[in-house]
């Protein structure tokens, strides 16, 4: 139905002026056609019958009954082989990955490699600068997928990777290599990126530590100084059950400018990180044909996101030439702006399809389609009491558009941008990371493949049956509804019609 289209409160009043007209007909054709007492007893039954369902249906209508409807479907289940390169390439590391590539293309013949930034590997060999970070793997295979089912992905790794605490979509398959080592070493690793707050917010840095071939219980201490004075100490404590830790440090602070981190354990082992306090952490220019209710919405979130949100409204409105972030509602920017647009980070907000599609050559542009903002906020509102989800969907979209972007920025003149490294890569690179590999093993849908089980393992392609609940509709929303009554007025006339003929 069109009315499907349109946001519930303004169906509703429809539906309503609709429904008042529906019953002045109805009540007007029954008062022109009542039952007449000289029909005969099962003439009487039968219209009566169908009368009582047609008000039946008509009451269920006008209370608040809603109705689901689930729907099983079947999808292929898709494959991504990743490398993770050690920091120093060995003939043992070459020998490792030819042997894991023979074995794998006897079941994909046609399969390729890629890094953790998405390159395809070529000729077995690395491309450069190159990524450990979970998390860029995350954005990888996000991109790879292009939203569609979950992927088996098989990651060939020595386990001295980076952001542990990142969640992989798919099923993980890990084929670990390397040497163990016996000698017992304490490491650490945390964001390499710049911190950025406003002043007065409270901002988490995450720590993880772990020992790499545990041999007794012990506590470490976590040391922190900030612009060389010494901010505090953390605790953390290993045992048999805990040689992989991850907690994390708060700061606050309400002096503007750059600030220095030193992340310290007490063996030594450091590590740098700048810290960037600020009035605001992006300002983004708003363009939209018309002042609604979304326009809130919007200012809602970014002011939550401390963003400072410049609204204009005129559609003829010159671009201010250094900005470089912005959302476009139901509008778009002039054609002298394109190659201004393709350079900036932009949210398209319900805007035309075949146009915007011009603008997607970078992973710095946005599009949101569908109801409204603010009919999205009032259902979850009227079913949760709060606005938990649409505030987590726009500000997954301000924080990877327009606040990681400014920390890109800040971050451009680094050598590996996203890599979280925390000592000497000679040293990071010493044989296979069991602790790690460990934990990651223990996270749902992530399991060790050892290199000797690959030939025997069963990588037979299934589909995979995905029960998917859809929204739940009033009643009246229902097609099948419209038509059950549909059919029972039109049942009732003809049958009225037919005694009359007769």
């Amino acid at each position: 139905m069109f009315l499907d289209e349109i946001s519930i409160q303004t169906s509703i009043a429809i539906y309503a002026g609709l429904g008042f007209i529906f019953f002045l007909g109805f009540g007007y054709y029954f008062f022109r056609n009542p039952i007449n007492k000289s029909h005969s007893v099962s003439w009487k039954i039968l219209l009566g019958s169908i009368r009582g369902l047609i008000l039946a249906s008509l009451l269920v209508a006008i209370l608040p009954f809603k109705i689901f409807t689930s729907v099983n479907f079947n999808e292929p289940v898709e494959n991504i082989f990743v490398v993770d390169f050690p920091d120093s390439l060995t003939k043992d590391f070459d020998r490792t990955f030819r042997k894991v590539d023979s074995v794998l293309k006897i079941k994909y013949p046609e399969f390729i490699w890629v890094d953790f930034n998405g390159h395809e590997i070529v000729d077995l060999k690395r491309t450069t600068p190159f990524s450990r970070s979970l998390s860029r793997l995350s954005q990888t295979i996000r991109k790879l997928s292009k939203g569609q089912s979950p992927k088996e992905v098989f990651i060939l790794t020595d386990g001295n990777l980076n952001d542990l605490n990142i969640e992989l979509i798919g099923n993980i398959h890990l084929i670990p290599f390397g040497q163990v080592l016996n000698k017992e070493q304490i490491e650490f690793s945390t964001t390499n990126l710049p911190i950025l707050s406003v002043p007065g917010e409270e901002v988490h840095l995450p720590v993880d530590v772990w020992v790499k071939n545990f041999k007794r219980n012990r506590n470490v201490l976590i040391n922190i100084e900030v612009d060389g004075a010494f901010y505090k100490t953390q605790k953390v404590s290993f045992d048999t059950d805990h040689t992989y830790l991850l907690t994390d440090i708060d700061f606050k602070s309400n002096k503007l400018g750059g600030h220095k981190i030193n992340v310290s354990l007490d063996n030594g082992v450091n590590k740098w990180i700048d810290w960037n306090v600020v009035n605001e952490k992006a300002i983004v220019y708003g363009f939209s044909d018309a002042l609604d209710p979304d326009v809130g919405v919007l200012n809602r979130v970014a002011k939550n996101k401390f963003i400072k949100l410049i609204w204009n409204f005129d559609i003829t409105a010159k671009i201010p030439d250094k900005a470089d972030k912005f959302i476009f509602m139901r509008i778009l920017p002039k054609d002298i702006y394109k190659s201004k647009m393709d350079k900036s980070s932009v949210l398209f907000i319900n805007t035309s399809k075949d146009k915007t599609s011009l603008y997607f050559k970078s992973d710095h542009h946005a599009k949101m389609d569908g109801e409204s903002l603010w009919d999205l906020q009032m259902k979850e509102f009227q079913t949760s009491g709060v606005y938990v989800k649409t505030d987590s969907t726009l500000g997954v979209l301000f924080d990877n558009l327009f606040v990681n972007n400014a920390l890109d920025s800040l971050n451009k003149d680094r050598a590996l941008v996203d890599d979280l490294l925390i000592q000497d890569l000679s040293n990071n690179s010493l044989g296979r990371n069991e602790p790690k590999l460990n934990f990651l093993a223990n996270k749902k849908e992530i399991d060790l493949l050892e290199i000797n089980d690959l030939a025997t393992a069963d990588f037979t392609q299934k589909k995979q049956n995905l029960n998917v609940k859809q929204e739940s509709v009033f009643v009246w929303q229902s097609i099948y509804f419209k038509l059950w009554l549909l059919v029972l007025i039109l049942t009732e006339w003809l049958i009225r019609k037919f005694r009359e003929l007769r």
